[in-house]
């Protein structure tokens, strides 16, 4: 495991579309840390290319509705966070609320401090564009993140279905206030 120590220098910057084979290598790896064990390969390689291959990549990239953060060492790439405005959380279409779509991080750089300071600098962005609420979907059997999520002050309000391929999930959602 690498930890982010001091001496280390951690960047974090707003990604665009020169970055998409970055975040699309990024993206299908630590999602495969993740996740593969857990699910039947054909759906598990069907989600993969619909959501993380470049040209799905890029298109995310391209659509001004989405907002990346790239995490880099020592000018490796090693995570990444991604906001989605305009979708509106399940429990009240009526707040205007930012969803923090994904917070990856490589296997061996995760526990140093690298998500807080992704999700940090998420809430940082979602404060100057006045969203008073950020809320996530997380699957409910990813209990590393759960714990993240709720340290950070996140709360569970209810849950919906994911699907990968045919098979559906279920996901816990949360939310976090960014109003003082």
């Amino acid at each position: 495991m690498h930890t982010v120590v001091e001496g280390q220098k951690l960047r974090i910057k707003v990604a665009c579309t020169k970055d998409t084979a970055s975040l699309s290598k990024l993206g299908e790896t630590t999602f495969t840390q993740t996740y593969a064990s857990y699910n039947n390969k054909k759906n598990f390689q069907k989600y993969l290319q619909e959501s993380f291959s470049e040209d799905s990549t890029r298109k995310q990239l391209e659509d001004n509705g989405n907002f990346f953060l790239l995490a880099q060492l020592d000018h490796k790439s090693i995570g990444y966070a991604k906001l989605k405005e305009n979708n509106k959380p399940f429990h009240d279409k009526t707040i205007n609320a930012v969803e923090l779509e994904r917070i990856y991080v490589l296997k061996e750089y995760q526990g140093g401090g690298v998500g807080k300071t992704l999700l940090d600098n998420c809430i940082a962005f979602a404060q100057l564009r006045k969203y008073p609420v950020m809320w996530l979907g997380v699957w409910e059997q990813n209990l590393k993140a759960l714990k993240f999520y709720q340290k950070q002050g996140f709360v569970v309000f209810g849950s919906h279905k994911f699907n990968l391929g045919d098979e559906e999930q279920n996901d816990f959602l949360m939310k976090k206030d960014l109003q003082d």
